[in-house]
């Protein structure tokens, strides 16, 4: 009897091996991390950043290129203002500013084919190109060709230094039907690719 009760407890008492909570552990963790890294690459390819909500009718410049018109800002103490209507008429306008530093901020405004305005900066920092056009989908410097996509500044093709300093918003607002960047958005801004 003694003999059977030893068989009997090597089964019920017997030593469980720990393989199977490790494998599991193991597995949930390599799911997990792959989950993580999928939705990080797809988040990264699929979010763009817009300027804003459509503020005018969305268009078309596919075929077209089309060049800034040159207008003047009306500046106060407090912010630098544009009507939107010219901006609207002309697609794209150039106009100039001040920083601190008391140097010449070449700015931009222009509406992009889902009616969203951008405005800001209007300088290829690198080759110091400080007009562009528009066309097909994209915003193109005049001086290097480096071209972008006109809804969110990201590089397209040309020069690959210029592709890391596009246009830098000004963080707009439209009030009474003029576009109003605060002065204080030009004052600070500054060359980066020195």
């Amino acid at each position: 009897m003694n003999q059977t009760q030893n068989k009997k407890d090597q089964f019920i008492n017997q030593k469980k091996s720990k393989a199977p909570i490790f494998i599991g552990i193991g597995t949930i963790l390599i799911i997990s991390a792959l989950a993580l890294v999928f939705l990080n690459i797809s988040n990264g390819k699929d979010e763009v950043v817009y300027y804003g909500e459509p503020v005018v009718s969305e268009r078309s410049y596919i075929g077209k290129v089309i060049k800034m018109t040159k207008v003047e800002p009306q500046v106060d103490a407090e912010s630098i203002q544009i009507p939107l209507d010219i901006v609207d008429q002309s697609n794209i306008v150039y106009f100039e500013s001040e920083n601190k530093d008391k140097e010449i901020v070449p700015m931009m405004a222009y509406v992009t084919p889902s009616g969203r305005l951008f405005v800001g900066s209007s300088l290829c920092e690198p080759c110091g190109g400080k007009s562009f056009s528009l066309a097909g989908e994209t915003i193109v410097c005049d001086t290097c060709k480096t071209t972008y996509n006109i809804e969110n500044h990201e590089f397209i093709s040309g020069a690959k230094i210029c592709g890391t300093y596009p246009p830098v918003n000004m963080k707009p607002e439209i009030i009474d039907g003029k576009i109003v960047i605060q002065k204080e958005e030009v004052l600070k801004w500054k060359i980066r690719a020195n």
